[in-house]
């Protein structure tokens, strides 16, 4: 074996050998409970502990990694770990093949898409799994694998792998401090979340997977009614648990950086840059925006109802429940869709939103979060760097050809070389999404926005689309290959994936 192959293999040894750690979770807690599921976990932790011996073996003589073959690894790591992570799925749900990587893969991306169903009656130790592998995805598996060990060869490369998409600074000198301090952040806001759920009501177990899978802004639940359960049911407190997931989905929206410079006191960060700005202003342009359009659409305030799958625990009563209500609903939904968790009290679908709130929906998921956060989608700050590179563009038609045109951010000149990686990106972005759309609209009966809506969904990782759930599982083979596709690439932002098809990453 090559030097190099050796040195990638290596890599995705300890990948498989971290995962294997990671089965130990729902294995307990299958033991513990007495689902019937352990040999099913037991297999899975067997092929990736032997899979990792072996390639770390194999690469045992090989040196470090280089750039172009720590994004190998990003690609490769992410498929490998999504087959292995199906495992499970397959052998205690008896899904087939494609149908249990496909539901890996939006677990681990992120994404959320699900084609289950019974989720209230599932086993508690396959649905911890589902929190996990979204959890373990939301910073990252390099990331995760990374912060757990004391070296390795090609650290920085590695570490760089995941966080190409866009130059930021680093919180603290040191790749390994760095990623400890984000692992530390995020396992501390999870807690937080988890235990506001409790105040909610909701329960230890649904606490704890929800807490998980809101702050990796991914998005599965424990029930077929996402977050519309717990009103529809008369569980709980559905408003504070509502406010609780608003404020997680915030968190998680919200670039890590601004978090660790909140735990210093700085509480500038939170306007202090463009893309910070812009990110509230979306969140509350958005929110103010779909409120609107409910009010318009039902001629005036009205909360949705428990009948809708909402958030309200009965009838509508005074006026000002009703707003709270209406605006509770749509700041969650605003927020569930632009930070790409894809958590519901009430279905986009659904009669309650109008055309503007629908299609405002569809660019909130191509927007996306920040840079730095657990979001998908494009990014606000590339959005920010588009923008006034148009401007730019506009200006030079009033000044002398020769003279300096530079697009500035935050006081200082972006480089071109940056504005060229994203204007050739979103061009890439664009045209994913349209060839995801048609493929999907040649091989299924659905129409055009719906097939668009469901490309939108997996490249930006988000979940929700106009595709009814229960016909996902019964799309054409070639469609949920295009959305796994799409899944991966959008959470990799398409470079460690396409490399994988280049014959002089793997000569180099």
């Amino acid at each position: 074996m090559s030097d190099q192959r050796g040195a990638i293999a290596r890599a995705l040894g300890g990948l498989l050998l971290a995962l294997g750690g990671l089965f130990l979770i729902p294995l307990i807690v299958d033991l513990s409970l007495d689902e019937g599921g352990a040999l099913g976990y037991l297999v899975a932790l067997a092929v990736a502990v032997g899979g990792g011996l072996a390639l770390r073996w194999s690469g045992r003589r090989a040196r470090g990694l280089g750039s172009a073959q720590a994004l190998l690894v990003c690609g490769l790591g992410w498929i490998v770990l999504s087959l292995v992570g199906a495992i499970p799925f397959i052998w205690i749900l008896e899904m087939p093949a494609l149908d249990a990587v496909f539901e890996t893969v939006s677990g681990f991306t992120t994404t959320g898409i699900t084609l289950l169903s019974g989720l209230d009656e599932l086993s508690r130790s396959t649905l911890l799994w589902r929190s996990l592998i979204q959890w373990v995805g939301g910073l990252g598996i390099l990331t995760l694998f990374l912060a757990l060990i004391r070296e390795h060869p090609g650290l920085h490369a590695l570490a760089g792998a995941e966080a190409h998409k866009i130059k930021s600074p680093r919180l603290e000198p040191g790749v390994l401090h760095t990623l400890r301090i984000l692992w530390t952040i995020y396992i501390a806001i999870t807690v937080a979340v988890a235990l506001g759920l409790l105040v909610g009501g909701v329960g230890v177990f649904d606490a704890v997977c929800h807490a998980l899978t809101t702050l990796s802004t991914g998005g599965f639940s424990t029930h077929d009614a996402s977050i519309a359960y717990y009103a529809a049911e008369g569980v709980g407190s559905p408003r504070i648990v509502e406010y609780v997931l608003i404020l997680g989905m915030l968190a998680g929206g919200t670039s890590f950086m601004v978090h660790y410079q909140l735990l210093r006191g700085r509480v500038r960060a939170l306007w202090e840059t463009p893309e910070t700005r812009w990110w509230w202003a979306i969140v509350v342009g958005g929110a103010a925006l779909v409120a609107l359009d409910v009010v318009v659409g039902h001629g005036g305030v009205t909360a949705p109802t428990a009948g809708a799958g909402a958030s309200m625990t009965g009838t509508t009563g005074s006026w000002w429940l009703d707003l709270e209500g209406m605006i509770r609903a749509s700041l969650f939904q605003v927020l569930a869709l632009v930070t790409t968790t894809g958590f519901g009290t009430v279905d986009i679908g659904e009669p309650y939103f109008g055309g503007l709130a629908r299609q405002l929906f569809i660019w909130l998921m191509l927007i996306g979060g920040c840079v730095g956060s657990t979001a998908g989608g494009f990014k606000v700050l590339r959005f920010v760097l588009l923008g006034r590179l148009f401007r730019e563009l506009l200006r030079r038609a009033f000044v002398p050809r020769r003279s300096v045109s530079r697009v500035v951010y935050a006081g200082s000149p972006v480089e071109p070389a940056e504005l060229e990686q994203v204007a050739g990106l979103f061009f890439a972005w664009l045209t994913l999404l349209v060839l995801g759309g048609a493929v999907t609209a040649l091989l299924s009966d659905h129409g055009a926005w719906a097939s668009l809506s469901g490309m939108f969904s997996a490249l930006n990782n988000i979940g929700p689309c106009y595709i009814p759930v229960g016909e996902l599982p019964s799309l054409h083979p070639v469609i949920k290959v295009t959305y796994m596709f799409g899944m991966l690439a959008g959470r990799l932002e398409l470079i460690p994936l396409v490399l994988l098809f280049s014959g002089r990453a793997w000569r180099n």
